[in-house]
């Protein structure tokens, strides 16, 4: 998938959670502080670390002393052959390495993307970049300007252009093109926005796995949805989720299969739920199968061709559609079963939305007919307001799952999701469905 210059959707809003300060309510950690933290670990010794990351010994008891408060705990110990972490601090390690690995990869990427441009080294990213710039870069990539972005920050616009233009002097790179009259965000740009969206997603992931150390699953999961799994599947889950842990803050987004993959892509949606695709247009994403479904042709209950046995296209052709969106698989089975149409009969006009709402309200007051799963309309079907009508559409089953970050670690909380949605689709069945 190639990353747009502009991250948007009308329904759909990406860059909120950059714009929080960290959920912890004490701000994200210093970046220097977490890579002494890493390095601690990995050397076993403060000491150590604080050569690595060029600070004094007193500096670096006191970075570590910032980190144990804001994280609520220490996070390391001493034993025999050096430090190591607590509890708690694993937690939070784990989290910083993977933070930290997403700017090692940005910076090589842009290294070699860049080279005749005369980047800098890939490690001064790591070492030089600071919270500040990554909220700033990212920002300015997700609203399109410098001006949008400060006030998502609440923060004057030239301060964030100066953190945006620090950080290219960092890389040694242009990142945010000014010369158009419109903001351009180069390709270095995007790669660096994606990764500081996941830098501060593991961050925020980071204070989430903390709390739940402490037993308060009180963390965020944000769910795109797809039209077949909004109306009873992520409900049921949700639902579950909600009498389990019911501090658990859940966030669920509609929109376009493309917008809700580019907010998987740069981490600020944790998964998508609905129709999979033959072929995943950007390397970063994973799909995960949880069962196949099947579409049929529905209809109000009282509509002229309920209660027929027997169908033909011609009669399909006399009414009007409820369709899909544009390049969906329902869209293309429709349009394979459109090609069946008979030439010289007139064709009625058509609807075009991904709303249920609307296209519930559509059926239930005409005679429209559509195309779609039974399952998406379990409840209609069930209180008798709509019918499957009996045509067949041959062979239309589709997997139906989830869509992922490739390298996506869940908290424990999304953990208790994915296993709450198994839950919903074990309590399928083709009665249910009408399958």
């Amino acid at each position: 998938m190639k990353m747009p210059n502009r991250f948007e959707d009308s329904d759909i809003d990406l860059h909120e959670d950059i714009a929080d300060a960290g959920r912890c309510g004490t701000g994200y950690p210093n970046l220097r502080h977490v890579r002494l933290l890493e390095a601690a670990v990995r050397e076993r010794s403060l000491t150590r670390a604080a050569e690595t990351v060029h600070i004094s010994q007193p500096a670096a008891s006191q970075a570590l002393a910032r980190l144990n408060a804001q994280f609520g705990g220490p996070l390391l110990e001493r034993q025999g052959n050096g430090v190591v972490p607590t509890p708690r601090g694993e937690v939070v390690v784990a989290r910083a390495a993977r933070a930290l690995g997403y700017i090692r990869e940005a910076a090589q990427r842009i290294a070699r993307r860049c080279r005749s441009e005369g980047s800098s080294t890939p490690d001064l990213l790591e070492t030089h970049a600071t919270i500040s710039h990554l909220r700033a870069a990212s920002l300015v990539a997700h609203t399109g300007s410098f001006s949008a972005a400060a006030r998502a920050l609440g923060q004057s616009e030239p301060s964030v252009h100066r953190a945006a233009r620090e950080i290219e002097g960092i890389l040694g790179v242009t990142l945010f093109d000014e010369a158009y009259r419109r903001l351009q965000t180069t390709p270095a740009g995007r790669t660096l926005a994606t990764a500081a969206s996941l830098v501060l997603k593991e961050l925020d992931n980071a204070f989430e796995e903390v709390r739940e150390f402490e037993g308060d699953y009180a963390g965020r999961i944000v769910i795109g949805t797809l039209p077949l799994v909004r109306s009873r599947i992520v409900p049921q889950a949700v639902v579950e989720i909600a009498r389990r842990h019911p501090r658990a803050r859940i966030r669920i987004l509609d929109g376009s299969y493309e917008a809700l993959a580019q907010g998987v892509v740069v981490g600020s949606i944790d998964m998508i739920v609905g129709a999979l695709r033959q072929e995943l247009e950007h390397e970063d994403l994973t799909q995960k199968r949880l069962f196949d479904d099947s579409l049929s042709i529905v209809a109000r209950a009282g509509h002229p061709l309920a209660g027929t046995t027997t169908l033909t296209d011609a009669d399909l052709v006399r009414y009007p559609w409820v369709l899909p969106r544009r390049a969906t698989p329902s869209r293309a089975v429709f349009e394979a079963l459109a090609s069946r149409f008979p030439r010289e009969a007139p064709q009625a006009g058509f609807v075009e939305t991904g709303s249920l709402v609307a296209l519930r309200g559509i059926l239930t007051q005409s005679d429209f007919l559509t195309i779609v799963s039974p399952r998406q309309i379990w409840y209609e079907l069930r209180a008798g307001q709509l019918c499957v009508l009996p045509i067949d559409l041959g062979d239309t089953r589709r997997p139906i799952g989830l869509t992922l970050r490739a390298d996506w670690r869940p908290t424990a909380l999304q953990a208790d999701f994915l296993a709450a949605l198994d839950h919903a689709v074990g309590d399928l069945s083709p009665g249910a469905g009408g399958n």
